[in-house]
């Protein structure tokens, strides 16, 4: 008996962050996995948008409907398209009138982040998620969530979610891209990948870098957006250790990304808080040791593939870094260790868990 799919294709038209690379890599991961399942029909519902910017998929039908964009297109056209189908959101939100509704709806919310950082949100942002997750969480026919760490936090906050709330970790590298051998730059290099944000940790990470540029000479390659209210955090790097510490910006060009995991001595990521993390997955399989915030979620990630330190403790990441760069058996230690764990993760494995949620058949992965 064949089964209709709708994926809410929203996410092709915002900003690329964590919650949208997702998304971007389970849509050529299920469309892979259609070729092996006939019984399932599956259409992307987009607002208008170029066709340059929708993948070249195979087996899964791309539709432009409706007029508006972004929260209005979603909650006022997207649902009128659906029908009978199973409605699949990737992106932590979802039609009212779909979850009220008789259909079939799986909604992936990767965390609650604007519960645990509400000053990193509009109002307005926290408004409508405080509104629309709880409904979320109670309406939808299945829950995804990426990590067992955040199945927990999220329990804690909607208890009433237990049954249909499920775990599926993120996948790793690229859809296509295989393990990178690193090409370590001449100058010791620390790298960091992911928001510039007080959550992450930046303002901990920027005070670390200071101190090893100045002592040690050792460069720091920051690559990611700077929310506002940062700025004058990045004023403060002192005018004679500019050329140790570069900000690069947002960088969504793989080849760049790749390069830059490649060359880098070891990659650095103290986060106060995570989900289930892409970037030190994505470093592991380009050869590069990872030190990591000692937070549940990151052991989860992680392993024992990391070396852990106290995110709230600057001496501690400062040492981290130093055990790494000063001693190459403990980095190729890491670095061996990393691919293992690199190789646990992979988007067709993280879409075939999900895929089989859609179609009711999914447990935890």
């Amino acid at each position: 008996m064949a089964t209709d799919i709708i994926i809410n294709g929203r996410f092709l038209t915002q900003g690329i962050t964590g919650v949208q690379r997702y998304a971007r890599e389970l849509l050529p991961a299920f469309d892979a996995l259609l070729d092996s399942r006939p019984e399932l029909r599956v259409r992307l519902l987009t607002p208008p948008i170029d066709h340059d910017s929708v993948p070249a998929l195979r087996n899964i039908r791309h539709e432009s409907v409706g007029r508006r964009q972004g929260h209005a297109w979603e909650q006022l056209d997207l649902p009128r398209h659906v029908g009978r189908a199973v409605l699949f959101c990737p992106g932590n939100t979802a039609p009212v009138a779909s979850l009220l509704g008789r259909g079939r709806v799986v909604v992936t919310v990767h965390d609650l982040s604007y519960r645990y950082f509400p000053e990193a949100y509009s109002r307005g942002f926290r408004l409508l998620y405080n509104r629309l997750i709880p409904l979320i969480l109670r309406r939808a026919d299945r829950v995804v969530t990426v990590s067992q760490s955040e199945r927990r936090a999220i329990l804690e906050h909607y208890p009433f979610a237990d049954e249909r709330l499920i775990a599926i970790q993120n996948g790793g590298l690229p859809t296509g891209i295989d393990e990178q051998t690193p090409d370590p730059a001449a100058d010791p290099t620390v790298l960091y990948v992911g928001s510039l944000s007080k959550r992450k940790n930046f303002p901990g990470m920027l005070a670390a870098a200071i101190r090893l540029a100045r002592t040690r000479g050792t460069r720091f390659v920051f690559i990611g957006g700077v929310p506002q209210g940062l700025t004058e955090t990045l004023s403060s790097v002192p005018d004679d250790l500019r050329d140790h510490i570069r900000f690069a910006g947002q960088v969504n060009d793989w080849d760049q990304l790749l390069a830059a995991y490649r060359s880098a001595h070891c990659f650095l990521f103290p986060s106060f808080y995570e989900a289930s993390p892409l970037p030190p997955i994505e470093a592991m399989g380009c050869g590069c040791p990872v030190i990591a915030g000692d937070i549940p979620s990151l052991r989860e990630r992680c392993d024992d593939a990391a070396r852990y330190c106290d995110p709230a403790d600057i001496d501690g990441i400062v040492a981290a870094v130093e055990a790494v760069l000063d001693d190459p058996a403990h980095a190729s230690a890491l670095r061996a260790a990393g691919y293992a764990q690199a190789r646990r993760y992979s988007w067709h494995h993280c879409a075939q868990a999900t895929l089989d949620a859609i179609v009711g058949t999914g447990e935890q992965a």
